[in-house]
């Protein structure tokens, strides 16, 4: 299998995405969080808002390692802050309520939780490849046949 080295204009490529989708995933959260399904006020748009939140952090360390998780972090707080100002009209999309504070810092608690999972699952590598050898050489090695080299199930001699 040919392994790709990631090169310095590689990584910093993957990272300025990941930029651009932290600040994709910013603005649509921002703009949806405050739905709501309007007969029983279940705040539907805050957990679809924060599942992408940790679903694109996740992916963004999947491509991109850290540097991934850092680029999307700064996109999305960036456009998370800049859509919690004020409006030129003295509106909010983020105003000082409870499902705003959760957006905000949830989100940035998903980040961080995106950021801190175990690298084993983003790795290419088998994680049980040493258990596999370990115990592969300690299962006891029965023979028979002409040659005490042959084992049980193999056909043939070593002479």
């Amino acid at each position: 299998m040919d392994v790709v080295k990631k090169t310095g204009t590689r990584r910093l490529t993957h990272a300025l995405l990941c930029v651009l989708l932290g600040l994709v995933v910013g603005i649509v959260g921002t703009v949806m969080h405050r739905v709501v399904v309007t007969d029983h006020l279940l705040p539907v748009g805050v957990v679809v808002a924060l599942l992408a939140v940790l679903a694109a952090g996740t992916l963004a360390r999947a491509w991109a390692g850290y540097a991934g998780v850092v680029g999307f972090a700064i996109g999305w707080v960036v456009a998370v802050q800049v859509l919690s100002m004020r409006g030129p009209g003295g509106d909010l999309l983020v105003p000082n309520q409870t499902v705003g504070l959760v957006w905000v810092y949830g989100g940035m608690l998903l980040v961080a939780v995106s950021a801190f999972l175990p690298a084993s699952w983003f790795s290419d590598r088998p994680v049980r490849a040493v258990a596999r050898a370990s115990d592969e050489s300690s299962q006891p090695q029965i023979t028979t046949g002409s040659s005490p080299r042959t084992t049980t199930g193999h056909f043939g001699t070593d002479a």
